[in-house]
């Protein structure tokens, strides 16, 4: 079984990154060949003619649609039944992050409370209580959802978000 393929296919169905020792140990490999191999894949998906790239991000590797085709691919992504105005509550979080979910739902209206709720359900954010409300922040789970390695990169592909609740 070719050794390459093996480490491509890890890296094709893990949910998070995979450190080389992950990979050196679950493939019967040493570091140093998997070093090698996941520097041979990155250079093949490196090229303008692959829609995916192998990028280090978090301690480990992970595979991820290139940024410039997330946005043209993304309506065969999981998780497309996400409502327009839950997308909106959503860009407000990730770009005020950490934000207060008293300010979100200043912003967004009380509808924002049943979409926040949906968002943490997602793992999209996360929330960690803080006196009388809670602090909410955004995951690796949308960072990758969104093929992004930053929640400044984020941002910038989120553009200006309007906060009002209009639509809801």
């Amino acid at each position: 079984m070719e050794t390459k393929a093996l480490v491509e296919a890890a890296l094709f169905v893990a949910d998070r990154p995979l450190s080389l020792a992950r990979l050196a140990a679950v493939l019967n490999l040493s570091e140093q060949a998997v070093a090698r191999l996941v520097q041979a894949l990155a250079d093949e998906y490196a090229t303008p003619d692959r829609g995916v790239e192998l990028i280090s991000e978090g301690g480990g590797y992970v595979l991820r649609v290139k940024g410039e085709l997330a946005s043209a691919v993304r309506p065969f992504a999981p998780h497309q039944d996400i409502p327009e105005q839950t997308l909106r509550t959503l860009a407000v979080i990730a770009y005020h992050a950490p934000v207060l979910q008293s300010q979100v739902v200043k912003m967004r209206g009380q509808r924002a409370y049943g979409q926040i709720g949906e968002l943490i359900a997602r793992g999209f954010v996360a929330a960690e209580v803080q006196g009388p409300t809670k602090v909410l922040t955004v995951t690796p789970a949308l960072l990758a959802y969104f093929g992004v390695s930053s929640l400044d990169e984020l941002r910038t592909q989120l553009g200006p978000v309007d906060p009002s609740p209009t639509s809801d």
